[in-house]
C-alpha cells in the first residue's frame, strides 16, 4: 500500500520535473508592461512577507519587554 503511494508520488515528481524543464513550456513573449508589473508584483509579495515576519517577531518581543520591565519598575517603587 505505502509502495503504490511512494511511486505515485515519485511519478507525479517527475512528470512535473519534466515539464518544468521542457522548453516547450515556455514560448510566451513578455513585454516591458507585464515584465515590469511582474517586478512589482515580486516586490509586493516580498514585502508582504517581511511585513508578516515583523509583525509576527516583534510585537511579541515588544509585549515582552514591557512585561519584563514592569515588574522590575514595581520592584524599585516597593524599595
Amino acid at each position: 500500500m505505502m509502495n503504490a503511494r511512494i511511486r505515485i508520488v515519485v511519478a507525479l515528481l517527475a512528470m512535473g520535473g519534466l515539464a518544468a524543464v521542457s522548453p516547450d513550456s515556455v514560448v510566451a513573449y513578455g513585454g516591458p508592461g507585464s515584465v515590469i508589473s511582474g517586478i512589482g508584483t515580486l516586490l509586493a509579495a516580498i514585502a508582504a512577507v517581511l511585513a508578516a515576519l515583523f509583525g509576527f517577531i516583534w510585537f511579541p518581543l515588544k509585549r515582552l519587554y514591557a512585561k519584563l520591565t514592569e515588574n522590575s519598575t514595581e520592584e524599585e517603587e516597593v524599595a
